[in-house]
């Protein structure tokens, strides 16, 4: 929001969008930014995005990693083209990388992409790698309608310093999670993890909400009127 942490919002940013590679269910695919301080937030962004250093991930000064296989290197390519195709601006990445140290892995620059609408397709599909598309809306209202505006809900978060809205963003956000002031890659595992919609399976697990699904209930009456006499009772596992 424009009230937001912004140095605080690109860290958040970054870890979600490009962290394991943008290879998470819970990757932040979209960033809705309002008008406000959208240009602000690009340019820290960018500058933030093109000082990471591909690598292993077994070396310390490595920020982004290799994606899984070829298959996957060629499907985040393909999503760039889409991109730049359907008009959305191609702010930094958006190719394989290559040169010393890179060539037994399979990378991709980390990629953002600016001015993209909210019914593009890299705005609603999800990508599964190292690429992010900013979203410029004009309200809480609009970035609510814009982050419910697709078949997932598995999560979300808002960066903001007024507690109202943040209160609105838990009830209105239609994800399984919901970050306040922090990205969306994570899970506690006391708590219930899951999405929403199309995303998932229905169910919840972590916390006591797994022991709930992992669980088969089977319920006992005893009528307590007549005699109960003491007795010996197997039981078996």
């Amino acid at each position: 929001m424009d009230d937001a942490d912004l140095d605080l919002a690109v860290d958040g940013i970054v870890w979600s969008a490009f962290g394991t590679s943008g290879q998470r269910c819970t990757a932040a695919s979209r960033v809705i930014v309002h008008e406000a301080v959208y240009d602000q937030l690009a340019l820290r962004l960018v500058a933030r995005v093109e000082q990471m250093r591909l690598g292993p991930g077994w070396e310390d000064d490595t920020d982004v990693g290799p994606v899984i296989n070829k298959s996957a290197l060629e499907k985040i390519h393909s999503y760039t083209e889409i991109g730049k195709d359907e008009g959305a601006k191609l702010l930094t990445g958006g190719e394989v990388a290559d040169g010393t140290g890179l060539e037994k892995g399979f990378y991709y620059r980390p990629t953002v992409f600016g001015d993209v609408e909210s019914g593009m397709r890299i705005a609603q599909e999800e990508i599964f790698g190292p690429t992010t598309a900013l979203i410029r809306v004009r309200s809480l209202d609009e970035a609510i309608a814009v982050s419910n505006g697709v078949e997932y809900g598995l999560s979300s978060s808002i960066f903001s310093r007024d507690v109202n809205k943040a209160f609105r963003a838990m009830r209105d956000l239609n994800t399984g999670i919901t970050y306040i002031n922090a990205g969306t890659i994570g899970a506690e595992v006391h708590l219930p993890f899951g999405g929403t919609k199309h995303t998932g399976n229905g169910h919840r697990e972590a916390g006591q909400a797994a022991l709930d699904v992992f669980t088969e209930w089977k319920s006992i009456y005893v009528d307590y009127s007549g005699k109960l006499q003491r007795a010996q009772i197997d039981t078996a596992e």
